[in-house]
């Protein structure tokens, strides 16, 4: 016992040392999808407020491919020590390992939680040529023309698969799953009415224009950008809040503490900006700032909902 009070009092003041000094060089966040895309502007918006804060360039570095994978393997065997960061959507993490035949990381164990950035809130979206305006009309129509109507998603074992999934089994309905490579073939199929009706939470603007039809919004609450629409829950489908996701920033297991902590304030204080807020709820999200300590639990929580969800759904990425 002894000998091992030396070696926690230099563990505890390296560690000091490390989070004083940091950052020493400048910052990688590597993002999980291409330029361009939300998660990719929410990284730069960020970026460029943690360099000015920090004194340090930050910059992104894009590694898309295979859910997320790409990106978080990469970060998954990147030193511990703060400097590279991992920015992607939580569906990497959460559902993910359930749909996928093997994914290279744990989920829970590989890596540090440091912040949220922004908040999912799905719609249930419907094209008005299926003449619904409301979630009780949709399951009306469904179960009066079974497998008749088509539902989108950005492919299979993504987000929009599952919540249309649980709501065929959650109202005894049967609707058709047809996936489409990424959110822009699904969306412009819907507004098209190739499809009927789909899940997503970037298309508020065709709401507003009269294009589509919001019946209902997957979260605790209602969307900022669809005041207006019910969500599930209080609709009397409450699994569907469920199928939520977000969008957050981790660091490989291990990164000392006061590290995260610090990356965590720098990246609070860009998102609580006004103009951030602004941006981030115009692409369709909710504005968020958290605790490491959050994050890790909105994390094990969507993990443990999504095992019980595609248990229930029997669904694959394949």
């Amino acid at each position: 016992m002894r000998k091992l009070i030396p070696a926690l009092i230099l563990s505890t003041v390296a560690g000091a040392a490390m989070a004083q000094s940091f950052p020493a060089k400048p910052i990688t966040i590597v993002v999980s999808v291409p330029a361009g895309g939300t998660i990719d502007a929410i990284a730069r918006l960020v970026a460029k407020d943690m360099g000015d804060a920090l004194g340090q360039q930050v910059v992104v570095d894009n590694r898309a491919g295979a859910n997320g994978n790409i990106a978080a393997d990469y970060v998954r065997r990147a030193p511990a020590d703060g400097h590279t960061l991992l920015m992607l959507a939580s569906s990497t993490l959460t559902l993910g390992p359930y749909v996928m035949d093997k994914v290279p990381f744990d989920p829970l164990k590989d890596f540090a939680p440091v912040a949220m950035t922004a908040g999912l809130n799905m719609a249930l979206l419907a094209n008005p040529s299926v003449g619904v305006t409301d979630l009780k009309g949709l399951v009306a129509k469904m179960k009066a023309e079974p497998n008749k109507l088509n539902y989108s998603s950005t492919g299979n074992g993504s987000f929009p698969h599952v919540a249309g999934a649980l709501l065929n089994l959650d109202t005894g309905t049967q609707a058709t799953h047809v996936p489409y490579k990424g959110l822009a073939p699904s969306i412009q199929d819907l507004l098209a009415g190739q499809v009927q009706f789909t899940f997503d939470s970037g298309s508020a603007h065709h709401v507003k224009a009269g294009k589509l039809n919001a019946l209902a919004v997957i979260g605790p609450k209602r969307s900022a950008a669809l005041p207006d629409v019910p969500t599930f829950r209080e609709l009397g489908l409450p699994e569907l809040e469920k199928v939520s996701g977000w969008h957050g920033v981790f660091a490989p297991a291990g990164t000392p503490a006061d590290v995260v902590q610090r990356l965590n304030a720098e990246i609070n204080k860009s998102l609580k900006k006004p103009a951030s807020i602004e941006r981030i709820q115009a692409m369709g999200f909710e504005s968020v700032a958290t605790t490491p300590a959050e994050l890790g639990d909105a994390l094990r929580r969507d993990h443990k909902n999504f095992g019980e969800l595609i248990a229930r759904t029997k669904i694959t990425a394949n």
